[in-house]
C-alpha cells in the first residue's frame, strides 16, 4: 500500500475545505506521477482513520474526485484511479505556430460610439466626493449568513436551475408588500418584474415603450446614462428647465400644445443631479398633464429610502389612478452597488412585455440573491440598516455642509439637500471644476469635474459631491485639501 498518510498533504486551519485540500493532494500526485493509473484506494474508513479524519470528509473528497473524472467507483470492487488522465492536451485547428498574443484589433469594422464616455475603472480605493453609500455600513454579515442560509437549504435546489423571468414570485411579493408600506402603493407581485439595477430596467423599457422620433422631456440637467438610452432607442430629447422646487410642469404643458410628446422621464425625489424635490403642486398637475396629452411618466426613484424630513413626498406613482406612471427603484443603494437588484412597477400587461423582451438581454436575473434579500427582508436587517444608515447620512450630510459653509462659501453655492447622499455644489467661475479635479486626483482626492452633467443647452460650472461615502474625519480631510488646493490656485 502507498504512504497515503505522506503522500496527501492538508491544513485543518486552511480557508480551503479539508475534502478539496485531500482531493487536490490526490489530482496532484497523479499528475506528477507518484500515483499511478488503475491504483487502488482504500476504502473511506480505512482512508479516514489513515488521515485521521472524520469518513465523511473522504466521502466527499471521493465525490469530488470521482465528478472530475480522476477516479472510478465500482461498488463490488472498490474505488481505483483511473487509467487514463482527465486531462488532454486539446488539438490546433491548424499547424501554424502558436500565437504569441490574442489579436490587437479585429479584422472587421466596429462602429464606434463616441456619444457615450468610454468606462473607466472606479477608484474607490481614494478618499473623495464619491456618489454613493458606503460599504462599511452595509449589513455584510446578515447577507453572508443569508446567502449561506439559501444555499444549505435542498427545498431551495430548484432555484439553481432556471427560473422565473420576472423574477422569483415569494421576493416580488415581499418587495410589493415593501413598496406598498414604504411608498404608498397598490401593487401585487404581477405588477413588479425584477432587473439587474435600474439601468437595465431603462434599456428595457426603451426597447418596448418607444420609437425612433420619438420625443421625451427630460430635465435640463438630466441623468447622463438615462438619456443615452433614450438616445440610442433614437429618441429626441426635449429639455426642460428644473428650478428649486422641480422641473417646470408650465414649460411641459407648453410645450406638450406645440408637439406630440411620447414620454418624460423624472427622478421626482430627489432629481438627478440637482437633488431638489419636485413639489406637490407640481406633482399634481404633471399627472394630470399625462392624462391630458397621453404621454407616459418614468419615475425613477433611485433613492427613495434616503430622506431626511420627517414626512417626505409619496411618488408619483402612488397618485396615479390611469395607468401613467411606470416607476423604477433599486435595492443598490439600499444594500449595496454591488447587489445589481432592481425593478419595475407597472400594469400587468406592461410588465407581460417587458419580461418578453427581457428574454433577449438575461433570460433571469439572480435568484439565490433574491432569496436571500427575502430573509434580509422577512428577518428585519433591510428595516434596522436602512434605520442606522439614516442617521448616519444625516449627520455626515449636516456636518460636511457645516464644513463646506465655514471654509467655501465664497467659492460653492449649494442648498443642504433634503435627502440623498450628494450636495449639488455650483463652483465659482474662477475655480474651474476640470482643472481643480485633476489637480485634486493627484492628491488622492476625488472630486467630479461635472462635465458629464453638462448638455447641449446648459454649461455649468457645477458637480455632485457625495457625503455618504466618508466618515467626519476624512470628510474633515477632504474639505480642507479642497480648501487649501482652490486657495493656492488663486
Amino acid at each position: 500500500m502507498l504512504p497515503w498518510k505522506t503522500i496527501i498533504q492538508f491544513q485543518k486551519d486552511c480557508d480551503t475545505p479539508v475534502y478539496l485540500q485531500i482531493a487536490n493532494s490526490v489530482i496532484r500526485e497523479m499528475r506528477k506521477g507518484r500515483v499511478g493509473p488503475g491504483i487502488k484506494l482504500p476504502g473511506t474508513r480505512q482512508m479516514a482513520e489513515i488521515l485521521e479524519v472524520h469518513r465523511k470528509t473522504i466521502v466527499r473528497a471521493y465525490e469530488e474526485l470521482d465528478a472530475q473524472g480522476w477516479i472510478e467507483m465500482h461498488p463490488s470492487k472498490g474505488t481505483f484511479t483511473s487509467k487514463e488522465l482527465p486531462e488532454t492536451n486539446a488539438r490546433r485547428l491548424t499547424n501554424n505556430q502558436k500565437q504569441n498574443s490574442f489579436p490587437p484589433t479585429t479584422g472587421y469594422t466596429v462602429k464606434v460610439n463616441n456619444a457615450v464616455r468610454t468606462p473607466v475603472p472606479p477608484m474607490r480605493h481614494i478618499i473623495g466626493f464619491h456618489d454613493g453609500p458606503d460599504m462599511r455600513l452595509i449589513p455584510s454579515d446578515e447577507l453572508g449568513r443569508a446567502y449561506k442560509s439559501v444555499l444549505s437549504r435542498h427545498t431551495y435546489l430548484k432555484f439553481m436551475s432556471y427560473v422565473e423571468t420576472a423574477g422569483v414570485q415569494k421576493f416580488r411579493t415581499v418587495l410589493s408588500d415593501y413598496l406598498n408600506a414604504s411608498r404608498g402603493l397598490q401593487t401585487t407581485f404581477e405588477n413588479i418584474l425584477v432587473t439587474r439595477g435600474s439601468q437595465m430596467a431603462l434599456y428595457l423599457l426603451s426597447l418596448v415603450l418607444f420609437s425612433k422620433g420619438d420625443t421625451i422631456i427630460v430635465g435640463d440637467t438630466n441623468y447622463y446614462y438615462a438619456d443615452h438610452v433614450f438616445l440610442m432607442a433614437g429618441m429626441q430629447l426635449a429639455r426642460i428647465k428644473v428650478d428649486d422646487c422641480g422641473i417646470d410642469v408650465d414649460a411641459i404643458e407648453k410645450l406638450c400644445n406645440r408637439k406630440k410628446i411620447k414620454a418624460l422621464f423624472i427622478t421626482s425625489h430627489h432629481h438627478y443631479p440637482t437633488t431638489v424635490t419636485l413639489s406637490a403642486s407640481r406633482r399634481i398637475k404633471l399627472l394630470s398633464l399625462a392624462e391630458k396629452y397621453g404621454f407616459i411618466i418614468i419615475e425613477d426613484d433611485y433613492d427613495y429610502d434616503f430622506h431626511y424630513l420627517s414626512s417626505p413626498l409619496l411618488p408619483l406613482v402612488s397618485a396615479d389612478n390611469k395607468g401613467m406612471v411606470v416607476y423604477i427603484g433599486t435595492l443598490s443603494k439600499t444594500v449595496a452597488p454591488a447587489i445589481r437588484t432592481g425593478y419595475i412597477v407597472a400594469p400587468q400587461n406592461l410588465i407581460t412585455e417587458l419580461t418578453r423582451v427581457r428574454q433577449l438581454v438575461d433570460c433571469q436575473g439572480d435568484p439565490i440573491m433574491e432569496l436571500a434579500l427575502i430573509e434580509m427582508f422577512e428577518e428585519g436587517h433591510i428595516k434596522r440598516h436602512m434605520k442606522k444608515a439614516l442617521l448616519a447620512y444625516h449627520k455626515r450630510r449636516d456636518f460636511i455642509c457645516g464644513l463646506l459653509k465655514n471654509s467655501l462659501s465664497d467659492i460653492i453655492d449649494f442648498k443642504i439637500p433634503d435627502g440623498g447622499l450628494a450636495i449639488w455644489a455650483k463652483f465659482h467661475k474662477s475655480v474651474p471644476l476640470p482643472p481643480l479635479s485633476e489637480k485634486l486626483k493627484t492628491q488622492g482626492l476625488i472630486l467630479s469635474n461635472g462635465l458629464i452633467h453638462n448638455t447641449s443647452s446648459l454649461s455649468i460650472n457645477a458637480t455632485r459631491m457625495g457625503f455618504g461615502w466618508m466618515n467626519e474625519e476624512e470628510a474633515e480631510q477632504a474639505v480642507d485639501l479642497l480648501t487649501k488646493t482652490i486657495h493656492s490656485k488663486k
